[in-house]
């Protein structure tokens, strides 16, 4: 079996988010920034208020990529509902999911193609960064 290539696989990029609009504006802007870019984007917001809403549209309309608002009423934590209707809405044939907390390496969309394989999933874990280390930056 041949291995995808970043030039033969389409991508949905599915980001988790609840009320954390400034992290999710730092998140969307780190896979903007990615050496290859998702085809999609979609937002699953666990019932955020307003200003969330207000800078998904405001990302979207700058955005190379587009991106998609899937939204539910805030009822208590329902991640898994939410995450499940975002990969309902998922239209390309490589779903990659993340947290709206985290700042993505420029090359992580690639290295996902890279490692996908039909059939089996890829996963990772976060790399917690202090404050004092960020600052220096």
């Amino acid at each position: 079996m041949n291995k995808p290539t970043v030039s033969n696989i389409t991508t949905s990029l599915i980001i988790s988010t609840y009320n954390r609009s400034d992290a999710l504006e730092l998140c969307v802007k780190s896979v903007l920034r990615q050496s290859f870019l998702p085809d999609e984007i979609i937002i699953a917001d666990d019932g955020s208020k307003e200003d969330t809403r207000k800078l998904i549209h405001q990302l979207a309309v700058s955005s190379v990529v587009p991106i998609i608002h899937v939204w539910h009423e805030d009822l208590g934590f329902r991640l898994a509902s939410i995450r499940n209707r975002a990969i309902a809405k998922a239209s390309k044939e490589y779903i990659i999911q993340i947290d709206g907390d985290i700042v993505l390496h420029k090359d992580f969309v690639k290295d996902h193609i890279r490692f996908a394989q039909k059939g089996s999933f890829v996963t990772g874990s976060r790399v917690l960064i202090k404050e004092a280390l960020t600052k220096k930056c």
